[in-house]
Parts: structure tokens; C-alpha cells; sequence
């Protein structure tokens, strides 16, 4: 089924906004973002065919493509062969996230913003760092999970979560694909029985990884704000080290209440 006719003209009049600071191909990233977080495309729908979108949008065809491949890149949609985009799964919406709490100042009554999470990747890393102690990994190489957390409609954070090798077997073994949209405390507390008891979170200012500008919003070589979290179980030895390269925002982080988890 094609939506060309009213329903692809009922987006654009809803979602597109003429707004010449912005490129195209993110005016038409950020309709479909709003779009689906409205609920106006559900999961699974399928959308707008490319050919459907030149016509009912001021953009080019690689315009388009690129807005589409954007999306895909961040688990918003799915593009398959034969199928066109479809919106991906609800499930990558992290439930009730600890460290990424963010608010719009521009919405005062809205809350919290929701939290989508894909991961690049994961591994057995052999590198050292202020982790190796902290985790008591020592020389071992330890867990490193890659993910990147959309905040919202557009705010995209960087995060490398580490843990001892073979601690977490559940998180070294879970297919990446079920990891999206996974509260990794959440997994570590109710499926491994771990109880998280404390969290510190440190701020530190350096310059980002590349992964953080490819895959998120930081720009190379441009200071950037890292949140810096560290779980600990009932006798204070740490379950998990976590950092979020957290770009320039608008956004308001909220830090509190984390001191004594329940």
C-alpha cells in the first residue's frame, strides 16, 4: 500500500515547518520524529514511498534519502527490501531511564523526555582507564557496550558502558538487537539479582571520541560535557562505569535522586 494522496498531505501540512536556519534534510528528519513520537505513524506503519515525498515536500530525492537514512541510523525506522520504511518497534524505548533524565525548559508541564537507545556495538576491550580500577578489571579486558540515546525529538548522546568481563553474562550474550531500548540497570538488578545501591555521577570536559560525532551530535575537537556514572551493589564495590558524551542543548539534565536507589 502506497500513502500517496491524503494521508502523506496530512503529514506534511501537520509536521513540516518552513524554517530556512535549518537544512531540509533535518526539517524532514525532525517531522517524522515528531510525527511518530505523536503517534500519527504507529509501529510497523509503513511510510511515504521517496517518490511519494518529492511530491507532497519542497525536497529533492537525496534529500529525502538522506533524512531517510538518518532515521534508520537511529532505530526510528526500518528500510527493507521490498517494503519501503516501516516505523520501528516501540520496544526501543528505555523504561524509566537513571542517568539520562532530561527536561525541555520550553515545556515546563511535559516531564521527562523520552529515551530511545540503539547500540553500535559491543566487546571484550583490553584497554586501560580510570575504569581498570574502579571495576577492579585490573589488566583483564572488560565489557564495553557502544550506544547511542536519542533524547526527544533530536538530542543524540554517545555512551560507553563498561563492566567486568564475566560478571554480566546476560549483557555479553543478549543478541545487540535486544539491547536496544534496554535499561541496562534494570537487566543487572531484576534477570542477574544484582541489586544497584548507589550511583556517583562525575562531570568532566574533554574532547569527544570520533564514534561520538559520527554516530551522535558532538562536534570533533569541540569540548564536550561527559556524564560520568558509577553503580555500586550494598558494599560499595562498583557494578558497572558509564559515560555519556552529551552535546550542546537546549535541554535540562536532572541529577538528583540518585544517591540511594530503590
Amino acid at each position: 500500500m502506497s500513502y500517496s494522496g491524503d494521508i502523506t498531505e496530512e503529514f506534511v501540512r501537520q509536521y513540516w515547518r518552513d524554517d530556512p536556519a535549518r537544512p531540509k534534510h533535518e526539517r524532514l528528519r525532525q517531522a517524522f520524529q515528531q510525527s511518530i513520537l505523536d503517534g500519527f505513524w504507529l509501529p510497523g506503519a509503513r511510510l511515504p514511498t521517496e517518490s511519494d515525498l518529492v511530491r507532497a515536500t519542497p525536497c529533492s530525492l537525496g534529500t529525502i534519502q538522506r533524512s531517510l537514512r538518518d532515521l534508520a541510523s537511529d532505530g526510528i525506522i526500518e528500510r527493507r527490501r521490498g517494503s519501503g520504511s516501516v516505523v520501528a518497534s516501540a520496544g526501543q524505548t528505555i523504561d524509566q531511564p537513571w542517568h539520562m533524565r532530561f527536561t525541555d525548559p520550553n515545556q515546563p508541564d511535559a516531564g521527562f523526555l523520552r529515551v530511545y537507545t540503539r547500540t553500535i556495538r559491543r566487546n571484550l576491550s583490553p584497554s586501560q582507564g580510570a575504569w581498570s580500577d574502579i571495576l577492579g578489571s585490573g589488566r583483564q579486558p572488560h565489557l564495553r557496550i557502544e550506544r547511542v540515546f536519542r533524547i526527544g525529538e533530536n538530542l543524540r548522546v554517545y555512551s560507553i558502558f563498561r563492566a567486568c568481563a564475566g560478571r554480566f553474562e546476560t549483557l555479553e550474550t543478549l543478541p545487540l538487537a535486544e539491547l536496544d531500548g534496554a535499561n541496562l540497570k534494570h537487566l543487572i538488578s531484576h534477570e542477574l539479582h544484582l541489586r544497584v545501591h548507589a550511583i556517583t555521577h562525575r562531570l568532566r570536559v574533554e574532547k569527544p571520541p570520533r564514534m561520538a560525532c559520527t554516530q551522535a551530535d558532538c562536534i570533533a575537537d569541540q569540548p564536550t560535557a561527559v556524564l560520568n556514572a558509577i553503580a555500586a551493589d550494598l558494599d560499595g564495590k562498583a557494578l558497572y562505569y558509564q559515560d555519556f558524551y552529551i552535546p550542546e542543548s537546549h535541554l535540562t539534565l536532572a541529577l538528583d535522586g540518585f544517591s540511594s536507589p530503590r
